[in-house]
C-alpha cells in the first residue's frame, strides 16, 4: 500500500505521533474514501486543502513547500496564488518565452482568464487544465533564443520631448506597439491600474510582462521632457489618455536650471543638459574625479577636444557635476531629491546612513513623469484616490498625486525596505494627509484575510501602483535570467492587480 508523504504527515498531525500503523492507515483511506464518494463533509480539513490543490494540478512538492510556506491555516486559493507565482517565476528563469508575432484580438489571455474565473469553477478537471496552463503550453517555449541589446527598447535619443500648454508634443515620448495599441473598453475603467519599470528590459520581456495584464502595451516615456533627468522607463497601465498635462510648478529641466552654481564653473564645451540616470554611488567615483581633474590641471583648463570629449563622457557616466574652477565632485542627495521631483529632505530621516540615502533613490520614481500619466485622475476622482502601492519605494506615485492636488483617502503601501517605509511615513506626516496610511513590511502579508478586511475598511479601491525598483535590495530578490528584472515582484503584483478588479467588480 502506497500514501503520499503528505497524506502521512496530515496523518500523523491529526492521531499524534504515538499513532499506530493500521490508525494512520485507516484514517487515509477513510479520508480517500470520503473524497472519492463527495461526501466532503467526512473529509478532514487539513487534507481537504492538499487534496483541492492536487486536484487543481498541482504537485505533491509545490503542495508541501506551499503549505509548508504560508501554513496549515491558510486558504486554498491563497495557497494556489503562492503556486502559482512560484512557477511562473521559476519558468521564466529557466527559459526564455517566445512571444507570437501577433496577440489575439482579445485583450484577455489565458493566464487573466483563469486568474480571473479560477476559484469560481467547481470543475476539478477544468480546473486543473486551467492551472497547468497558466503560463501557456510548453510547446510555446524556446530555451535557445539569446537576448541581444537590438531585441532592447527603441525608445532612443532621438526623441526629444517638448512641452506647450501643458501638455506633450512630441509622438516619440509615448511609442506604443500598434498591436493592441486600444484598451478594451471593459479593461478602460476603474480599478485602474499601473505598473513601472525603470530596468532598460528587453522588447520580448515586456511582451511577456503585458500578457499578464491583459495584453495591454507597454508606453515608453523618457523623463527627460519632464526633468533634468534622462532615463528610459516603461509603463503598463489601463489610464485614460484624454486630457493629461503636466504638474505644476514643474521641476527644473535642465542640470544649469537644478544646480545654477555649476553655471560659472561649466566648461562651455560640456553642453550636458540632463542627468544621465540616478547613480550617486557609482565604484571608482573618487579616482575618476582625481584623474580628471588631474587632466584639466594638466591642460591649464583648456584641453584637447579630444580630451573633452572623453571628460564629458567620463562626467555622464560618474555623474560629476563642476563644483569649482577645474573642479569636480559628485551630485549630492539632496540635488538628487529636487531632480527626482521630490520635496526637499524628503529622505532626511533622522540617523540616515548616507549610503541607505543613496540607495532609496537609485530606481525612485521620477515624479513629474508618472504624474503626467496620472493626471487624468485629477478630475475624475475630485474627492479623493484610494491607492494600493506595490513596492512603494520612497513614495513616487504618493508624491505624484499629492503634487497633482489629488487628496489620498487612504494608500496601502507595500515595502520591505525599512528606510524606504520610514521616508512615506514622514513625507505623509509633514504633508498633513488627511486620508489612512497602512504599511506592510512584504507582499505575503496582503493575503486574503488582509485583503478583506482593508475592503470593508476601505469600501473598494481606485488605482494600483506596482513597479520594479528595488534592485538595491540585495539578496533577497529573485532576477529572472531572461527578464532582467525580479519576476517574483511582478506576478505578486499581478496577485493583487487580478484580486482588486475581481473583488471591485463584484461590488459593481
Amino acid at each position: 500500500m502506497s500514501f503520499s508523504k503528505q497524506h502521512v504527515d496530515l496523518a500523523v498531525s491529526e492521531l499524534g505521533e504515538g499513532a499506530s500503523i493500521d490508525q494512520l492507515v485507516n484514517w487515509i483511506v477513510t479520508a480517500q474514501e470520503a473524497t472519492t464518494e463527495g461526501n466532503a463533509e467526512f473529509l478532514p480539513a487539513q487534507m481537504d486543502k492538499p487534496h483541492s490543490l492536487l486536484q487543481m494540478g498541482f504537485t505533491q512538492q509545490e503542495v508541501s513547500i506551499a503549505i509548508e510556506a504560508f501554513g496549515q491555516e491558510a486558504k486554498v486559493e491563497e495557497l494556489a496564488d503562492a503556486i502559482l507565482a512560484r512557477r511562473i517565476a521559476n519558468n521564466i528563469e529557466q527559459k526564455e518565452v517566445k512571444i507570437e508575432s501577433e496577440f489575439p484580438d482579445e485583450t484577455e489571455t489565458e493566464y487573466s482568464i483563469s486568474r480571473l474565473r479560477f476559484y469560481d469553477d467547481y470543475d476539478a478537471n477544468i480546473r486543473r487544465k486551467k492551472a497547468k496552463h497558466a503560463f501557456g503550453d510548453d510547446r510555446r517555449a524556446s530555451s535557445s533564443q539569446n537576448v541581444n541589446q537590438s531585441s532592447r527598447t527603441p525608445w532612443l535619443s532621438r526623441c526629444s520631448g517638448s512641452i506647450a500648454n501643458g501638455s506633450l508634443n512630441d509622438e516619440c515620448l509615448e511609442r506604443t506597439s500598434s498591436l493592441g495599441r486600444n484598451i478594451r473598453v471593459d479593461f478602460a475603467k476603474p480599478p485602474f491600474f499601473i505598473y513601472a519599470s525603470l530596468v532598460d528590459i528587453s522588447k520580448d520581456s515586456w511582451n511577456t510582462l503585458s500578457s499578464f495584464l491583459f495584453n495591454v502595451q507597454p508606453k515608453y516615456l523618457n523623463s527627460q521632457s519632464f526633468s533634468a533627468l534622462t532615463r528610459r522607463e516603461g509603463y503598463i497601465h489601463n489610464l485614460p489618455t484624454e486630457g493629461r498635462h503636466v504638474t505644476v510648478p514643474r521641476s527644473p529641466m535642465t542640470i544649469r536650471d537644478a544646480l545654477p552654481l555649476t553655471r560659472q564653473f561649466c566648461p562651455s564645451w560640456d553642453t550636458r543638459k540632463w542627468i544621465d540616470g540616478v547613480g550617486l554611488d557609482v565604484a571608482g567615483n573618487e579616482q575618476i574625479r582625481d584623474k580628471l581633474e588631474k587632466a584639466m590641471k594638466d591642460s591649464r583648463g583648456i584641453p584637447s577636444e579630444v580630451k573633452q570629449a572623453q571628460i564629458v563622457q567620463q562626467c555622464k557616466t560618474a555623474n560629476l557635476v563642476w563644483i569649482g574652477q577645474g573642479k569636480l565632485g559628485p551630485l549630492q542627495p539632496h540635488q538628487m531629491e529636487m531632480i527626482l521631483g521630490y520635496p526637499a529632505n524628503h529622505t532626511d530621516l533622522p540617523g540616515i546612513d548616507p549610503q541607505d540615502k543613496v540607495a532609496s533613490m537609485r530606481f525612485a520614481l521620477q515624479t513629474d513623469t508618472i504624474a503626467y500619466l496620472l493626471s487624468v485622475l485629477k478630475d475624475r476622482y475630485p474627492d479623493g484616490l484610494r491607492v494600493i502601492s506595490i513596492y512603494s519605494g520612497i513614495g513616487g506615485a504618493e508624491v505624484a498625486l499629492h503634487r497633482l492636488g489629488i487628496p489620498l483617502r487612504c494608500v496601502v503601501s507595500v515595502e520591505e525596505s525599512v528606510v524606504n517605509r520610514r521616508v512615506l511615513k514622514m513625507w505623509w506626516r509633514k504633508t498633513q494627509q488627511n486620508g489612512k496610511l497602512r504599511q506592510l513590511d512584504r507582499i505575503q502579508k496582503l493575503d486574503t484575510k488582509e485583503f478583506e478586511a482593508l475592503m470593508k475598511e476601505f469600501g473598494g479601491f481606485d488605482l494600483i501602483v506596482g513597479g520594479n525598483y528595488g534592485l538595491y535590495r540585495g539578496t533577497a530578490m529573485t532576477v529572472g535570467t531572461t527578464m532582467g528584472m525580479d519576476t517574483n515582484q511582478f506576478f505578486e503584483y499581478v496577485r493583487i492587480v487580478q484580486m482588486v478588479r475581481r473583488k471591485m467588480q463584484g461590488i459593481a
